[in-house]
């Protein structure tokens, strides 16, 4: 454990310790609180979220948007696609989320002031089940992040890392936090600590260390999860005596265009050329570019070295799609990416391409010749990208001068293992015995292990949600609840403090207002009246500045 002030003074005390402010952290804080628990929630950054202000949406059995749009789902239906997908999901909290999902998730969202509006088909529902709102998931974030803030029972500490645990008389009853910016050691005390400080994915060396050994581990491995994925939570639960279950279940995607702007030359943009083909060492296609999540996995895995490199023409150039870089936009693409000699190698034929990105020669030539064919004839005889039947979007030959390649790597994204919880959200040790007072929810258990050995599209933040409540609740019912609990709807005096804290130079500032700088903003597209330059100081001004995050996120 890391070294800790042994004579720090004056703990600060609670009912409920939430650590991790992410959207199963929101999500256990405000269950707590609804339960009548004080509630601390500690938060290594800034701001609150996680990785899902970025992430994509959620997916939910048998809710009012499916029904409104003819759509005949059942938690049944919804059980047998987790396990079919899944292949080994965990049937208990499998079936839990497909029975619950719609009331205790999608339903409880909405109460929130979450605005569902799309749904999405994906290979892994047999019905289109994968939720969005009209955007990302930020959406879902925020309206959870204004009812923290209004509530007088929820209490926030930011720019703080959780260290280690409190055990007293073989209960868990607190933490030790330590400011990031002050070097400070805090201790927290309270009846019920709720983990829920998301995946160990920005942790290459946890991740390396935990890799599937069925699997070839890459020479490159790049990392696409949040920046504070660092697997805290895992080092504590772990300490606890936690079980610590399918740790080498990782979803790992491998479309990562390594980040231009990333100096250590670690971190991954997810980028996708829909116009283009993709060939390994040899030259020669090994997928159908366009298939489910599965099937690229097993096929990119098995490939030396495990990476490959899209090939595409003039044409083609124009097909790319980057995401994961605020900054980045269609326009820069250009510059950024397919005039890059650092990420892309450009010819005008395609033997010379070739031997510039250090392909077989002759493997690509007999390639393009084949993909023009078979483009001109209609049918991929190869993968079936494409046939008479299924024309396929953005088929194009490969013939337009000048010709590129760009190589892709695989590259870390969500964590599907951990600590091992029961239908309390208690973590467990390995005989099943709860370790009293401590919870976990969220990535940090692998969401339950719903997804057994691969991920599937919005089932981490759906159930993150669910997990987080009952987390939220268990803790809540453990408390005395000794704490003095205020109405909900009485106001709050600050909610500057409860939400920032003090001061700036956090890093969220710093990385926001560089965003404003970059783009070329003019301040009054953030700041007015009701959300002025300075700290905020009333209510309206901070759910106001609230409204702000949509303009990156």
């Amino acid at each position: 454990m890391p070294k800790i002030n042994l004579f720090a003074k004056d703990s600060i005390k609670s009912d409920v310790i939430v650590v991790g402010a992410g959207i199963a952290g929101l999500a256990a804080a405000l269950e707590a609180s609804n339960k009548g628990a004080s509630v601390i929630v500690i938060e290594s950054s800034s701001v609150a979220g996680g990785h899902a202000v970025k992430a994509g949406g959620l997916a939910m059995t048998d809710t009012a948007l499916q029904r409104s749009k003819g759509i005949k789902d059942s938690p049944d239906l919804a059980y047998n696609d987790l396990l079919r997908w899944g292949e080994t999901p965990n049937k208990f909290w499998a079936k839990r989320y497909a029975e619950e999902s719609g009331p205790e998730v999608y339903d409880w969202l909405v109460e929130l002031g979450v605005e569902f509006a799309m749904l999405i088909p994906t290979p892994d529902h047999s019905v289109p089940r994968f939720h969005f709102t009209r955007g990302r998931s930020v959406n879902v974030v925020l309206p959870m992040l204004r009812n923290a803030a209004l509530n007088p029972n929820i209490k926030f500490v930011w720019n703080t890392r959780v260290k280690a645990l409190l055990r007293a008389r073989g209960k868990i009853n607190g933490v030790v936090g330590e400011n990031q910016r002050t070097g400070e050691d805090k201790w927290y005390e309270a009846d019920s600590v709720v983990l829920s400080t998301g995946g160990f994915e920005n942790n290459l060396l946890q991740v390396r260390k935990n890799w599937p050994s069925n699997q070839k581990l890459p020479n490159k491995l790049l990392i696409g999860a949040g920046a504070f994925a660092n697997g805290d939570g895992y080092r504590l639960a772990e300490w606890a005596g936690a079980d610590m279950q399918n740790m080498d279940r990782q979803v790992i995607f491998y479309n990562g265009l390594p980040d231009p702007r990333d100096e250590t030359n670690t971190r991954a943009l997810k980028a996708l050329n829909t116009a283009a083909i993709w060939v390994n060492e040899s030259g020669r296609r090994f997928v159908n570019e366009s298939g489910d999540e599965k099937s690229i996995e097993a096929a990119v895995s098995n490939q030396k070295p495990v990476s490959y490199w899209v090939i595409y023409d003039s044409k083609g150039a124009k097909g790319w799609q980057v995401r994961d870089a605020l900054w980045l936009k269609n326009s820069m693409l250009d510059e950024v990416l397919i005039n890059n000699k650092k990420l892309t190698v450009a010819a005008e034929n395609i033997s010379e391409l070739a031997v510039k990105a250090g392909l077989n020669k002759h493997g690509l030539t007999t390639t393009i010749q084949t993909w023009n064919r078979m483009v001109e004839l209609g049918s991929d005889f190869q993968f079936n990208r494409f046939s008479k039947e299924t024309k396929g979007q953005r088929i194009y030959p490969i013939k337009e001068a000048p010709f590129y390649a760009t190589q892709l790597y695989p590259y870390t994204r969500k964590s599907m293992g951990g600590p091992a919880i029961n239908e309390l959200a208690q973590v467990i040790d390995n005989e099943g015995i709860p370790i009293d007072g401590l919870y976990a929810a969220g990535e940090l258990t692998g969401v339950g292990g719903i997804n057994g050995e691969f991920g599937g599209s919005g089932t981490f933040l759906g159930p993150s949600v669910l997990t987080g409540r009952i987390a939220g609740a268990s803790g809540a019912e453990n408390s005395n609840r000794s704490g003095k609990f205020i109405q909900p709807n009485q106001k709050i005096k600050n909610v500057t403090t409860a939400i920032l804290g003090s001061g700036q130079g956090f890093w969220h500032f710093e990385e926001s207002h560089a965003q404003v700088s970059e783009m070329g903003w003019n301040c009054t597209k953030c700041h007015n009246a009701l959300n002025p330059k300075r700290t905020p100081r009333k209510p309206e001004e901070m759910l106001e500045r609230l409204n702000t995050c949509k303009e990156c996120h």
